[in-house]
């Protein structure tokens, strides 16, 4: 059904699509631009389709026109735009507590709110735009904009980001104070009709197979692929059970429907379910694939892969509570618990001993190998130029994830405020990270600096990469290669133990911060684990200044020889 025109709908999901001129498909090197818009109303899927026509109207005259900068007149448009989604959230979140609210709470939130305002006019009036460059990029990614990075006009939107959040640190004492009758406001209120049609468009009866696509589409980008396909086959295994046992089309299952019941006989059939099924019987169903598995004495399932199915169900439905407002119940919640005792293997991991790291940082790797294929072997070699010596020790001065790590971009090492920062970002297709909390700037600790890590960052600015002889593997990520070669170099090293991995690097990190009296909130917020940025309004983050000295205090002397 279209709606509107460069509207349509997929799936109950409605998405962009607009044909790029003729004259222009040279210079953009596409043929269409096609954007999801992650909803399934279509009044505010109009509204964000008109705004995208717009901006890219905007683009196109621009390009046509050769202009190398953007008009006051096309970054306004941008500017409001940003400002009113601020604003409107805050407004939300105000109206729900207001009443509750004391003095001193009012008077602490607006000091904050003009704080914050003030750092933005200071960026700008200095042309500090780093804060504003994760907003901007992700712009520009889900519009599917041709913006260089270095560019002129990227500059332009970085500013007008900044110029917006000045914008809404305005609004934002005006909501603190409860004015929201102020006129600078008026754009937030609505007409009782449209209020009516808001609220009834909540999708009560949202269906199953809506929910798992918007899901999806909301994570894809914080998922390796690997990850991302394991998912989509978990919720399909699931419909496919549903509709063979309730004998229901697939687009007939709405959340609701699934009960108790349903889940315990879902339990049930995993528990019965053989290992690969879908390789093994591709043409039969999950029922019927028991009964094969049961005449062929076909392994089944294990306890983990029992709970990642019944955990993939329980995240589905705990993201459609969050951020679809629908209102029943979690059928999967707490399922996972009782399929056996096997743990999670993230469960099970540990921190490295003190005599592990001291034994590890003592290896070939680090003192001398033989050579970069032998590197468990004594020799005369210290591969510094190889990523398998630099991505251990940035994971103990760090904490940093290894996936985080290997693919770090040039442009994501630099110095904000004076202070060497890694910039954990996914500004390329090939970057991943975990969740919305893992987009972080970390501190570069002084002794990796002293140990040359700076040296050989800058050796290699020919690459795109830090670690360009770090290669992609077929799951889309450059950390399970390293981590299988690290596991076996942990063995052939005899430090390598069933509870301890390249994960523990983070679990070690954690222990240094209290050993040093630092919080867990601080730590948790360090290695990307909590939300809370600088610059919020409402925040909890903490500054890289504050970041920085934390991670200064801890020293590394007892494990690593910085001569």
């Amino acid at each position: 059904m279209k709606t509107f025109p460069y509207l349509s709908c997929r799936k109950g999901i409605f998405h962009f699509r607009r044909v790029v001129p003729l004259d222009l498909r040279n210079i953009l090197l596409k043929r269409e631009i096609l954007v999801s818009l992650r909803t399934s109303d279509v009044k505010a899927a109009r509204k964000i389709a008109v705004e995208m026509a717009d901006n890219l109207d905007s683009l196109f005259r621009s390009i046509r026109s050769g202009k190398r900068l953007l008009s006051r007149a096309d970054l306004e448009p941008f500017v409001q735009l940003e400002r009113r989604q601020k604003t409107e959230a805050l407004i939300v979140e105000a109206l729900e507590d207001f009443d509750s609210r004391r003095q001193e709470e009012e008077e602490w939130e607006g000091f904050h709110a003009r704080t914050f305002k003030q750092e933005a006019l200071e960026d700008l009036r200095y042309n500090r735009l780093d804060s504003s460059k994760p907003n901007i990029d992700k712009f520009i990614s889900v519009n599917s904009l041709p913006v260089e990075r270095d560019s002129a006009v990227y500059k332009q939107l970085c500013r007008a980001s900044l110029q917006a959040l000045v914008e809404f640190y305005t609004d934002a004492e005006l909501v603190i104070k409860g004015d929201f009758e102020n006129p600078r406001l008026q754009f937030n209120i609505k007409e009782d009709s449209s209020i009516i049609e808001g609220v009834s468009s909540l999708e009560e009866d949202l269906t199953f197979s809506q929910a798992a696509d918007q899901f999806l589409e909301e994570n894809k980008n914080h998922w390796s692929g690997k990850y991302f396909s394991a998912q989509r086959a978990r919720l399909t295994h699931f419909m496919s059970f549903v509709s063979a046992t309730l004998n229901l089309e697939i687009n007939e299952l709405t959340l609701k429907s699934v009960s108790n019941s349903l889940v315990r006989q879902y339990k049930e059939l995993l528990q019965q379910t053989p290992a690969n099924a879908e390789q093994k019987y591709p043409d039969l169903d999950p029922i019927k694939r028991v009964s094969a598995a049961r005449s062929d004495g076909a392994k089944l399932l294990s306890a983990k892969s029992i709970s990642n199915h019944l955990q993939s169900l329980s995240g589905l439905y705990a993201f459609c509570i969050d951020e679809l407002d629908y209102s029943g119940d979690n059928p999967f919640k707490g399922r996972s618990k009782s399929v056996g005792k096997q743990d999670r293997a993230r469960d099970r991991r540990s921190s490295f001993s003190r005599d592990q790291l001291i034994n590890l940082f003592q290896s070939p790797l680090f003192k001398g190998c033989k050579s970069l294929a032998s590197c468990h072997r004594p020799g005369e070699l210290i591969p510094r130029e190889s990523h398998k010596y630099w991505v251990p020790l940035i994971a103990l001065y760090t904490g940093m994830r290894l996936q985080e790590i290997l693919q770090l971009y040039h442009q994501d090492v630099y110095q904000k405020e004076s202070i060497w920062v890694f910039d954990l970002n996914e500004n390329h297709k090939d970057k991943t990270l975990k969740t919305s909390q893992s987009h972080r700037l970390v501190p570069v600790h002084k002794d990796l600096i002293k140990l040359g890590l700076l040296d050989f960052i800058e050796s290699h600015k020919g690459n795109k990469r830090v670690f360009e002889d770090a290669s992609l593997a077929n799951d889309g990520t450059y950390s399970s290669t390293f981590s299988k070669w690290f596991s076996r170099y942990l063995e052939k090293v005899e430090l390598k133990t069933a509870k301890t991995s390249f994960h523990s690097f983070r679990h070690n990190l954690k222990d240094f911060f209290r050993q040093t009296g630092e919080s867990d909130e601080l730590a948790e917020n360090f290695m990307g684990r909590t939300t809370g940025t600088t610059g919020e309004a409402y925040g909890s983050g903490f500054s890289i200044q504050r970041l920085n000295e934390a991670i200064q205090k801890v020293s590394f002397e007892d494990y690593i020889s910085l001569e």
